[in-house]
């Protein structure tokens, strides 16, 4: 049975869905650098975009969230989660994160101009900055459960929480790197190359060698 039909529908949908959500946190990046936070309503918003206010509330729990690019359902993608976990016993932690953490940032889609929008208004209104550290921690935390749970450590091993933030500070300077740099590197090899400097630098390779006594 031929389903191409239904294929090129559902993909239409998700285009004019990544689109409307598209507009959406432009255009409130957009009054909140022209504004502030404070200088406009949801229904503005709405209006300029051309949507409902159901609508928008269907994307965004809050005019924050609509800045920020977070939707109400924004969690760790299900099937990278799955992968990431079903690895375990086929390749060594650190790969498993290298490969959850590409793919993860592949699918943000956020272009240069985005970035520098978003910027733009961290540096107006601080406020959503200390929103976006806030749920950063928690997602940390969650996502330390995940790797415990992959390695078959304690819920509070310090080792899960380590391997997390590690990962995090490598995925963002990644980030940044490539929608601020004019490199060629797409962001999977930007992140591997960071990754291959972490793993260096935790290696034995890494440690200077050792010197006999009295000698330099």
């Amino acid at each position: 049975m031929d389903n191409s039909a239904d294929n090129d529908d559902g993909g239409l949908r998700e285009r004019k869905r990544r689109a409307t959500r598209s507009a959406i946190c432009t255009t409130a990046r957009r009054l909140t650098a022209e504004r502030g936070l404070a200088g406009f309503t949801v229904e503005e918003l709405c209006e300029l975009v051309g949507v409902s206010r159901r609508t928008f509330f269907n994307y965004f729990p809050s005019k924050e969230d609509a800045i920020l690019g977070h939707d109400e359902d924004a969690h760790f993608p299900e099937d990278l989660v799955t992968e990431f976990l079903d690895s375990a016993g086929r390749i060594c932690l650190l790969d498993a994160l290298t490969e959850y953490a590409a793919n993860a940032g592949e699918r943000l889609a956020l272009t240069r101009e985005q970035f520098a929008q978003l910027h733009a208004v961290m540096q107006k209104e601080p406020e959503l900055l200390a929103k976006l550290f806030g749920e950063s921690a928690v997602r940390q935390k969650e996502f330390a459960a995940l790797i415990a749970r992959r390695e078959g450590m304690a819920a509070d091993d310090p080792r899960a929480s380590m391997a997390t933030h590690i990962l995090s500070h490598i995925a963002w300077t990644s980030t940044h790197t490539f929608l601020t740099s004019e490199s060629p590197q797409s962001y999977r090899e930007i992140l591997i190359t960071n990754i291959d400097a972490a793993r260096y630098l935790f290696s034995e390779q890494s440690r200077p060698a050792a010197t006999s006594e009295g000698k330099p």
